[in-house]
């Protein structure tokens, strides 16, 4: 999924968080200007930027599709595939890092989005309420909604054989504990989840061993009656949200493929609707200081003026993306 040189600007910088330097990439697109800016955060394991897993990149693969959108993105390699040291605690696997990529996004955008995948959309409530820098929304792809045990036990329940004894099975469960100890401690996602005023889209594919469609419905379950919340699943997709058929196994990620289109279309989607319904308040809180101050507004030579103008065409798609969330914000593809 390469981009055409003219369609992109990609620069390199780093995520700094103290001692620790993170390699990063920015995409932005050509001639792009105050444009939203999506900071991407990992699942569980040394990942570099692109999630690589086998020969799949989905992280780049939902850069480059948001990027073809005007929209930017910074992703960056994960402390643990940079350092090579264990760790063991959620701060120093993730959280600290994801921090100081946001505190970076600011400096191109003043509007940045946080999406997680797994792990890090399991978190991504918790970053976003522990950010000094305001989001304007969250995403999250195929975050687990209950305690991280309980998923690690369902899924060697779904991988190992079906004559696996318990004692065979509480035994990977230690050396797991032994290994990654924050990875089974509870984190309070859901009530993190439930605290956020921002908008947040949850997508799940529905092929999906690792993180099944019971925590997607927790989520809807918790979140029920809050307001700016958008579900999606997906009937074809896996843990990486790339086409398949039947169940989903570890084999399947050892074959090429691509987050699918239709998922990077919904989460453009989401951030354009809400990007242009925070412009939309800009604007008219411009309009209440003019008439506030005595003012005439005087469109013909307002930068303001420029930009409402530009922005125009922007609105009837903006009507037609609410009344779309408002009937079909639920429905599964």
């Amino acid at each position: 999924m390469a981009l055409a040189g003219d369609i992109f600007n990609e620069m390199a910088d780093t995520v700094v968080t103290g001692d620790i330097r993170l390699p990063a990439t920015i995409l932005m697109p050509a001639d792009a200007r105050d444009v939203p800016i999506v900071v991407m955060v990992h699942g569980s394991g040394a990942l570099d930027r692109d999630e690589t897993i086998y020969q799949n990149k989905p992280f780049r693969d939902i850069a480059e599709g948001l990027t073809r959108k005007g929209i930017a993105t910074l992703r960056y390699d994960k402390r643990t595939y940079i350092y090579r040291q264990p760790v063991t605690t959620m701060d120093d696997e993730t959280m600290l890092d994801a921090l100081s990529a946001i505190r970076l996004a600011h400096q191109y955008s003043s509007r940045v989005y946080l999406l997680g995948h797994s792990l890090g959309a399991m978190l991504a409530p918790l970053i976003a309420e522990r950010t000094a820098e305001p989001l304007a929304g969250v995403i999250m792809l195929a975050a687990p909604a209950r305690d991280m045990e309980t998923v690690v036990r369902e899924q060697f329940d779904y991988l190992l054989p079906s004559g696996a004894s318990p004692a065979f099975k509480e035994q990977q469960i230690e050396n797991l504990r032994q290994r990654s100890p924050h990875y089974l401690q509870p984190q309070g996602q859901t009530d993190a989840a439930h605290r956020l005023t921002i908008p947040m889209l949850i997508l799940q594919g529905e092929r999906d061993y690792q993180v099944t469609m019971q925590d997607f419905r927790l989520w809807q379950q918790v979140l029920n009656g809050k307001s700016n919340i958008i579900f999606h699943s997906y009937p074809r997709l896996n843990h990486l949200f790339m086409d398949g058929e039947d169940k989903s196994n570890p084999m399947e990620y050892q074959k090429l493929g691509h987050v699918t289109t239709y998922v990077i279309d919904d989460i453009s989607s989401f951030i354009h609707h809400y990007d242009t319904i925070r412009k939309d308040s800009c604007q008219q809180q411009h309009r209440l200081s003019f008439v506030r101050k005595g003012k005439r507004p005087i469109w013909s030579i307002s930068p303001n003026a420029v930009k409402m103008q530009k922005f125009d065409p922007y609105r009837k798609k903006f009507t037609d993306m609410r009344i779309m969330e408002t009937i079909g914000s639920h429905v599964s593809r």
